[in-house]
C-alpha cells in the first residue's frame, strides 16, 4: 500500500509540472523561430521537397510540443486541485489567471504553428512564382 503524498511532495509535483509547461513552450518557440528564420534566410534555396519536409517536421514537432504541454498543464492542474482537496492554498493567485495562461498558452501553440506554416507557404510560392517569370 502506498503512502499518501505529503504537502511538501505534492507542491514539488506542482511546480515541477510548471517548469516542464514553461519549458515545453520555450523549446516550441525556439523552433517557430527557427523555422521562420531559416524560411526567411534560405527560402529561395528551398525546392518544393525542401519546403514539404520543413512542413512536415515543424508540424510534427508542433503537435508533439502542444501534446506535451497538454499533458504537463494537466498535471499542474491535478496537483492544484489536490491540494485544494486536502485544505492546503496552492498559491495566492485566482483561478482565472491559472485559466488565462493554459488558454493563452494554447492560442498561442495553435496560432502560431498555423501562422508559421502559413509563411512557409507563403514564401515558397513567392519563390515558385518568380521563378514563372
Amino acid at each position: 500500500m502506498t503512502q499518501p503524498m505529503s504537502q511538501e511532495i505534492i507542491y514539488q509535483n506542482l511546480y515541477a509540472a510548471l517548469g516542464l509547461t514553461d519549458s515545453i513552450l520555450q523549446i516550441w518557440m525556439t523552433l517557430t523561430f527557427a523555422v521562420v528564420v531559416s524560411t526567411y534566410v534560405a527560402g529561395d534555396r528551398f525546392n518544393r521537397n525542401l519546403s514539404w519536409l520543413v512542413t512536415g517536421l515543424y508540424s510534427l514537432a508542433s503537435i508533439v510540443q502542444f501534446t506535451r504541454f497538454l499533458g504537463a498543464a494537466g498535471q499542474a492542474f491535478y496537483y492544484k486541485e489536490l491540494l485544494i482537496q486536502r485544505g492546503f492554498e496552492p498559491f495566492p493567485v485566482p483561478n482565472f489567471v491559472s485559466v488565462i495562461i493554459a488558454v493563452g498558452s494554447s492560442i498561442l501553440f495553435v496560432a502560431g504553428t498555423i501562422g508559421t506554416l502559413w509563411f512557409v507557404r507563403t514564401v515558397r510560392k513567392g519563390i515558385e512564382a518568380a521563378e514563372k517569370t
